[in-house]
């Protein structure tokens, strides 16, 4: 991905700008990348640091830093949910909304082509100076992304659409495409979720995967190593995705051996069932890496714990049951945690003793058929393909 170059080609189609803060909003627009990638399609990628400076550069490092702050736990998490909770007035043009978009806009201005956007910000900063295409990948759609003035949203489900236009945005922009999970991972689905079914409803161990967030929140990490202990306790296996920080990955390793568990790093081979290992990490040198691991182990797993941000795609699209990390963080994560309630496919870990008797709670649900109908009810409910509907909207 071409994301250095500091200036454009001549009359470039499309460009898409990246926050690349986090994982969720650039994951979306990662997977539209590559789908256009291989239909031959060239695009520009671009990152908002990169076309910042002075000033904005400094505002763009502040929102970074917040997005961190928010998953330190305690009163700052609940500063971040509010900051983020209260930003509905999604019409006005705060200063600080200048500051942030300032060189973008100039940049932009004179740009004949398509800007392909994940993030509502960069979104509502240039839509007014060029044709703005923003994909909104989350099912969750809170008042900030109802943004006016661009040219086309993209958004999963119709749901999603409706509460958008209520919010303010234009019914006309709004294009319903399907669930935007991963092109991989929806090639392998039927096949996936049919040997998911088998294993849940047989005797030998299931193996539970763990993902870590971008902004490792301390609550989060802490539930995930205890309830990978558990699930290990209880014969069963677990995959722990640590991101793209190294040092997370040997944190997890120390801890797991104090414990005397055996945490073995990944080195891009099978997750086979005979391999003598409890616990797998996987780190990813990019974000772009960890998601092809993903692609790769995802079919194995037979329950997986994360956040309820981009990856509650899986629960209710590929039928894949889920726990739930809580606390909830930002507007998002509360508003997909309601959809897989509803759609009955997701538990929350909202404690550390629930953490701690994981592996207990999912032999249980085993047991009394409920982890099964947990799968089905996160299978064949909504369109995966979302990602190549938005593909197929752009001009080759």
């Amino acid at each position: 991905m071409d994301e250095s170059a500091n200036s454009l080609p001549s009359n470039p189609q499309l460009i898409a700008i990246f926050t690349n803060i986090g994982r969720g909003h650039p994951s979306y627009l990662d997977s539209l990348f590559q789908t256009l990638q291989e239909k031959g399609q060239k695009v520009i990628c671009r990152t908002v640091f990169e076309e910042s400076d002075g000033l904005s550069l400094l505002a763009w490092k502040l929102v970074e830093k917040l997005y961190f702050i928010g998953g330190k736990g305690g009163i700052r998490t609940k500063l971040y949910n509010w900051l983020r909770a209260s930003q509905t007035d999604v019409s006005s043009d705060s200063r600080f909304l200048k500051v942030l978009g300032r060189d973008l806009r100039g940049k932009y201005q004179h740009f004949k082509g398509i800007c392909l956007v994940a993030h509502p910000v960069v979104a509502r900063i240039l839509a007014s100076v060029c044709r703005t295409w923003y994909i909104h990948g989350e099912i969750a759609a809170p008042p900030e992304c109802a943004v006016k003035g661009v040219e086309k949203i993209f958004v999963p489900l119709q749901e999603t659409k409706e509460r958008l236009i209520s919010f303010g945005a234009d019914p006309e922009t709004a294009v319903v495409t399907g669930l935007m999970i991963e092109p991989g991972l929806v090639e392998s689905a039927e096949k996936s979720f049919q040997e998911r079914l088998k294993r849940i409803e047989s005797d030998e161990p299931l193996t539970i995967g763990f993902f870590t967030s971008g902004a490792y929140p301390k609550e989060h990490l802490k539930k995930i190593l205890w309830g990978a202990k558990s699930v290990v306790e209880q014969r069963m296996r677990a995959i722990i995705f640590t991101g793209t920080y190294p040092k997370k990955s040997e944190w997890f390793k120390k801890q797991m051996k104090t414990w005397g568990v055996e945490a073995t790093e990944d080195r891009g081979e099978a997750f086979e069932k005979k391999e003598n290992c409890d616990v797998l990490l996987v780190a990813g040198e990019t974000r772009q890496a960890e998601t092809q691991r993903t692609v790769e182990l995802l079919p194995q797993m037979d329950v997986f714990v994360a956040a309820s941000h981009e990856r509650t795609n899986w629960a209710v699209g590929l039928g894949l049951p889920m726990f739930v990390l809580f606390p909830l963080i930002g507007t998002f994560a509360c508003l997909n945690f309601e959809f897989a309630q509803r759609q009955k496919v997701a538990y929350s870990i909202n404690s550390l003793e629930k953490a701690k008797t994981l592996g207990k709670i999912i032999g249980e649900l085993r047991q009394n058929g409920q982890l099964t109908r947990k799968a089905e009810n996160g299978f064949g409910v909504h369109k995966t393909n979302g990602v190549r509907q938005a593909a197929s909207h752009l001009p080759l």
